[in-house]
């Protein structure tokens, strides 16, 4: 009985339970990650004049490219305005995806410590508390608030949407627990089988060990393996759900926090509004469904700037890279929620494959062993 307890503790310890911590972990990490990017989109940008004339301290977001390194501790940045000053300590920097690649990949974060050199030129991204330290403002954080740096290619207004589109894991159960955890699982199974079998113990409790100990590698062993494809693909249509989602939900920022104004307006069509003329330059979002009949103008929301110009006014791209010009088909609300459920909907279908895959060859393998 002990052995038995044994043969369901491992699977279940090993490689169920401690690699979902490390699943609900990091993907709390990358949840924060965002946020801390969608709050960051609301502090000013540093200018001239804030920081070098009045000298002034606060949350700001710089864009512009590395300079120079000065020490371990300290990087020198510029754009076409000023220098800033940035503290690393305690800082992780992050490589984000170019535009073609935010929906497959994850942005690569590294501890500074790890950052041997940059090179001059690179574009660069930073947010976070600018302070006085020594008689001179520059970036500075610490381990309760460190600056988000940001290292990337491409143009900065796509920045915001890519670092929320691909700032997830690709596999939650994939993860930093799941390796050390399904070595541990494997050899502490491979010592059980070795001793059962110097114990003479019942076949059914030796077919029971060769499965524990062949649970790792299960899946990628056919027929199963076509439902691990499966797995993976239902698994990646529920992370852009997700992404989907999101970039959606980014645009409503400013009106969760009532903070709509005049130079950056959400303008739904066919609620009685005001038409005024639109910029052609926009992107469009949206969920479509195979069949479903694309509906008209009057049922999108469009995100801009209010440009005034002599001949009068009209919505077009905003000055601040961060703010969106963007359409989005259909309620932008009704979107979220119908693009949560697809997501929902595509991780059950993903966990029903990877379990299908398990139950098929473990019930070919019993079935060999019935056979001998």
């Amino acid at each position: 009985m002990p052995a038995l307890y044994v043969l369901i503790l491992i699977p279940l310890l090993f490689y169920i339970i401690l690699p979902l911590i490390g699943a609900f972990r990091v993907r709390s990490v990358w949840r924060q990650f965002r946020l801390t990017m969608i709050n960051a989109s609301l502090f000013p940008i540093c200018t001239y004049g804030e920081i070098i004339g009045d000298r002034k301290e606060g949350y700001f977001r710089f864009f512009g490219e590395i300079e120079s390194i000065q020490s371990r501790k300290l990087l020198w940045v510029k754009n076409k305005n000023m220098t800033m000053t940035v503290k690393m300590e305690h800082c992780f920097v992050y490589l984000i995806p170019s535009e073609k690649k935010m929906n497959s990949q994850m942005p690569t974060k590294l501890s500074w410590n790890r950052v041997f050199s940059i090179a001059e030129g690179t574009a660069v991204y930073i947010s976070g508390e600018v302070r006085e330290e020594d008689g001179r403002l520059l970036f500075a954080g610490d381990r309760k608030n460190p600056l988000t740096v940001i290292i990337y290619d491409g143009e900065e207004s796509s920045l915001l949407e890519r670092s929320i589109s691909c700032g997830r894991q690709k596999n939650e159960y994939w993860n930093f627990l799941t390796p050390w955890s399904i070595a541990i699982g494997g050899i502490l199974s491979l010592v059980l089988l070795n001793m059962m079998i110097q114990a003479n113990v019942p076949a059914e409790f030796l077919i029971g060990g060769i499965l524990v100990a062949a649970l790792p590698i299960l899946p990628f062993l056919p027929p199963g393996l076509f439902f691990f494809f499966l797995y993976t693909a239902f698994w990646r249509r529920g992370r852009n759900c997700r992404a989907d989602r999101d970039l959606i939900a980014l645009p409503l920022r400013f009106e969760d926090r009532n903070i709509f104004a005049r130079e950056y307006r959400h303008i739904r069509f066919g609620s009685g509004q005001p038409f005024m003329p639109v910029e052609p330059g926009y992107k469009v979002r949206g969920i479509h469904y195979p069949g479903k009949e694309k509906k008209t103008l009057w049922d999108h929301s469009l995100f801009g700037a209010e440009i005034q110009k002599e001949s009068g006014s009209f919505i077009g791209r905003p000055l601040d890279p961060m703010k969106e010009f963007l359409l989005i088909e259909d309620e932008p609300r009704s979107l979220i929620m119908r693009s949560t459920a697809k997501a929902f909907l595509f991780e059950i279908l993903a966990m029903t494959s990877i379990l299908s895959a398990l139950t098929i060859n473990i019930w070919l393998i019993i079935l060999i062993f019935q056979s001998l």
